[in-house]
């Protein structure tokens, strides 16, 4: 179980509040198109306000692959408004590779980190770019960063893995755990000859490598004597057969154990959002300099912003001379952990 954030924008808000007076959620924990339930109650429904256009509903018992919806209800009439489209809530793992607070300490400190009128800029606003920076190094690098649970992933039979203690290179990496590799009947009824529970299996978590081991955990003969001849015999020499194997496993790192190499990286790309705005309103987009004079009595200021630059680009460009030269590094140690040598 995970503690999730839901976030309800109600976009136009004085129309809905002629209608409605509260906002229901409701959850999906078998994914995108399952059955959603209320998880709210008399007592919990959110009560809109006026003005108030984003409201956050916290989950205690939720879930990343959770799904939720929404509506508008009156307590008084009963009438309700059709569902939202589906979202998952704000309970991303990437705001426990970098968190705000570690955001606005260690990579905009002794920065003025508020609008014209003296207010702190929101939360939401680092929490996006913090998951915007994970989910592009994710992209780049082709790893998974984040816990993410795989299922029914399938793989091709080629003899010569095969006869390497049934060798399987995942498609997503590093590996949290494994739960189970299956030889599954190929063709439509996708029947399950053979099961490998955890006990049989030879992890690589960093690379990605998989393997059943004969012997293992005092299993051999189970292996050998059951899956060991069943695709030879039933396929004869045959070198390759699609889609034989399946394996369930979480791929990414574990909570708490991603290089901090990366999440060095990863912090100073989401500072580049929020420096970009406060960069601006420093002393306005594209001013350089101010001066106010009044009876012969003058002050001014001088920023590093200017029609190409925002106010903080010696810091950008600081952490985008950084994030250059570490990624190289990070393509050439993950993508050579997945070499493997015939």
């Amino acid at each position: 179980m995970a503690v999730i954030t839901l976030k309800v924008v109600v976009a136009n808000l004085e129309v809905v509040q002629r209608t409605f007076n509260r906002i229901k959620i409701y959850r999906s924990i078998t994914g995108l198109d399952g059955v959603y339930a209320e998880i709210t109650d008399s007592g919990t429904r959110i009560a809109l306000e006026t003005g108030k256009m984003v409201y956050d509903y916290t989950d205690s018992a939720g879930a990343a692959g959770y799904y939720y919806k929404s509506s508008y209800f009156h307590s008084v009439s009963l009438l309700e408004s059709s569902l939202s489209d589906a979202q998952q809530g704000e309970g991303d793992f990437a705001l426990e590779i970098v968190s705000v607070a570690e955001l606005k300490i260690n990579y905009l400190y002794g920065l003025d980190l508020t609008n014209d009128a003296g207010e702190p800029m929101p939360d939401s606003l680092y929490e996006w770019f913090i998951k915007s920076a994970v989910s592009w190094f994710e992209h780049r690098l082709q790893l998974s960063l984040r816990p993410k649970p795989i299922t029914s992933e399938s793989h091709d039979y080629y003899a010569e893995d095969f006869c390497q203690y049934l060798f399987i290179k995942t498609k997503d990496y590093p590996i949290i755990d494994v739960d189970e590799l299956r030889i599954v009947m190929p063709g439509a009824g996708g029947h399950t000859v053979q099961t490998f529970g955890r006990e049989f299996l030879h992890v690589e978590r960093e690379a990605g490598h998989v393997q059943v081991v004969p012997g293992y955990a005092g299993s051999g003969v189970v292996v050998m004597g059951t899956a060991g001849p069943w695709l030879p015999y039933l396929y004869g020499a045959r070198r390759f057969i699609p889609g034989v194997f399946q394996i369930d496993y979480t791929a990414g790192f574990e909570t708490g154990n991603l290089p901090q190499v990366l999440r060095d990286a990863i912090a100073k790309l989401a500072a580049f959002g929020p420096l970009n705005p406060l960069g601006d309103l420093l002393g306005g987009a594209g001013i350089a300099s101010q001066n106010l004079s009044i009876d012969g009595l003058s002050q001014g200021y001088t920023t590093t912003s200017s029609a190409m630059y925002a106010g903080y680009g010696a810091r950008l460009a600081q952490y985008e001379k950084e994030i250059k030269q570490v990624i190289p590094t990070l393509e050439k140690y993950y993508k050579g952990l997945r070499m493997v040598v015939a």
